[in-house]
């Protein structure tokens, strides 16, 4: 009886949410549909008669459900009954919808006999005002691209933001093309060929941002004629061109990157013709040599930015940019020397297995360096002291860096041995904020040995921080001094540098342990005595 009684409140409670649901006043009903992926927004149509209209109403499609419907464990006959089901919905998304603004489709499974099936998808699509476009096609076995996009697609006035992948364009595609409106195109793994790759992109008048993802068919890609793109992306592969040239007057921002996973060497060569307003140029893989990165940033006399990434083939580079804010050198294995003339420079990324000799011209009225991030992975076969030798001669460099990030694998990195230090002076003299990370999980941060040798480094830092590089613990050391007598300018430890260091001038110090506790009481100590 009581069992009796529990299901019939539990069907009244269910009775009166739906009454509710139901209830709701119709512009609130769309308000909640409008905010729900597809799939669900259907689903909502269960509901009641009164929902069951309101997902036709969505501006947005997103037909991308192959991950819902497929799976690698499925037997090949339960993917296709899947595909089939899936497919069946699609047509029922594009017969049900009202009005469409943007699209996104994926097709799974797919192979020739379904070409025209797709075709009436693309179509139906387009037969709104459609102003963005998504289309992703995965085939039913691994061979070359065979779905040749329809035509439609390449002559829209309204479409303004175009992404194609995994799918063929032909001449057939490109009749009579006209994308007046078109503000962003990606095309990934595309085949396209080289004539109707450049016909293309000329019957884009208003292109800003253009996104070249390994697609291929050409052995030249010339870029020209844009007069308005403002951002590019490129990434290549053996399969794609050998030569790159862009001309666009108004372009701010180039990423030319090569398919890192392969083997070969991304050999290509690049040419920038009339992109004399970029401020951003990132270079991921390429084969670049020095002479190249010389040419490359002297014809971009207002750069700011320039990131190399993986760039194998540099050895000894010179970079000298007036305008140069952001520099990043990132696993660029057979660098050895970098000299840099950018008075400008406030930000410097170091990322590789070696300190590198990095000059850094600068005039004396110059600001300092905001901010620099050095990691390093130094080869332990490397004798320990040459090792360390080489490591207090890169970090004298950023001496007057205000915060800088080291990461290193262990503590033991960065405990410079006592006879480094006696016939050294410390390299970060006038670095404020010193942030240590460490790539080991299981370290002690208060390991007294280790705290000194950084106020070695760095003797009279405001804080130092010290953290594993995923950020699970984390400490931090903040420091207050005592105010100089009048007249005293430096402490004496070393006759060359004009400061009072941390042992001679400390008044106070905070420790603060985050996340992981710690025992500090050793820590302490250590401190107590420098400060009696």
């Amino acid at each position: 009886m009581h069992q009796m009684t529990t299901r019939r409140r539990k069907k009244v409670h269910l009775e009166e949410g739906f009454d509710r649901l139901s209830s709701l006043p119709d512009p609130i009903k769309e308000h909640i549909v409008s905010h729900l992926p597809t799939p669900e927004a259907v689903r909502m149509s269960i509901l009641s008669k009164s929902w069951r209209a309101f997902w036709t109403q969505l501006p947005c499609l997103d037909l991308d459900l192959s991950n819902r419907f497929l799976d690698a464990d499925w037997t090949e006959k339960e993917n296709i009954r899947l595909r089939e089901l899936f497919y069946d919905f699609i047509d029922f998304a594009f017969r049900s919808v009202l009005m469409l603004e943007k699209v996104k489709l994926c097709v799974p499974g797919y192979s020739s006999g379904f070409k025209s099936r797709v075709d009436n998808w693309v179509v139906g699509a387009f037969g709104h005002r459609l102003t963005e476009f998504e289309m992703q096609v995965k085939y039913e076995s691994k061979v070359e691209l065979n779905y040749v996009l329809p035509n439609i697609i390449f002559v829209s006035n309204l479409i303004t933001k175009l992404t194609l992948t995994l799918c063929k364009v032909d001449e057939s595609s490109l009749r009579d093309v006209n994308l007046p409106s078109l503000s962003y195109l990606c095309l990934k793994w595309v085949y396209i060929d080289e004539q109707h790759a450049n016909n293309f992109l000329a019957n884009c008048p208003n292109l800003e941002d253009l996104n070249y993802n390994s697609s291929y068919g050409f052995q030249r890609l010339k870029i020209s004629g844009l007069a308005k793109l403002k951002k590019a992306d490129i990434k290549y592969n053996r399969n794609t061109p050998s030569v790159i040239e862009i001309e666009a007057p108004s372009l701010l921002e180039l990423t030319i990157s090569y398919d890192v996973s392969s083997d070969e060497k991304g050999v290509c060569e690049i040419k920038l013709v009339g992109c004399t307003n970029m401020k951003k140029l990132k270079a991921i893989g390429n084969a670049l040599g020095d002479s190249d990165l010389h040419s490359l940033v002297e014809s971009l006399p207002l750069l700011e930015r320039l990131e190399l990434d993986r760039c194998r083939q540099l050895k000894h580079i010179e970079v000298s940019s007036p305008h140069l804010v952001h520099l990043e050198f990132m696993d660029c294995t057979r660098l050895r020397k970098a000299k840099v003339n950018a008075p400008n420079l406030k930000y410097f990324h170091y990322k590789g297995a070696n300190p590198i000799r990095f000059p850094l011209i600068r005039r004396s009225s110059t600001p300092m360096l905001k901010e620099a991030a050095i990691s390093l992975r130094p080869p332990y076969k490397k004798k320990k002291e040459k090792l360390f030798k080489d490591l207090v001669k890169f970090l004298t460099m950023f001496r007057h860096c205000e915060r800088l990030t080291v990461c290193v694998s262990f503590t033991q990195d960065l405990i410079i041995p006592q006879e480094i230090r006696k016939k050294h002076k410390p390299p970060l003299s006038g670095v404020k904020h010193l942030m240590v990370k460490l790539r080991a999980i299981y370290t002690s941060l208060s390991d007294v040995e280790f705290v000194e040798s950084l106020l070695w480094l760095a003797p009279c830092p405001d804080t130092i921080s010290i953290s594993d590089h995923l950020a699970r613990f984390s400490k931090c050391l903040e420091f207050k001094y005592k105010v100089p007598l009048k007249r005293q300018k430096k402490c004496g430890c070393w006759k060359s540098l004009p400061i009072i260091c941390w042992r001679h001038s400390l008044d106070k110090v905070s420790v603060e342990t985050k996340i992981k506790p710690e025992d500090d009481t050793e820590l302490s100590n250590f401190f107590e005595k420098k400060l009696m």
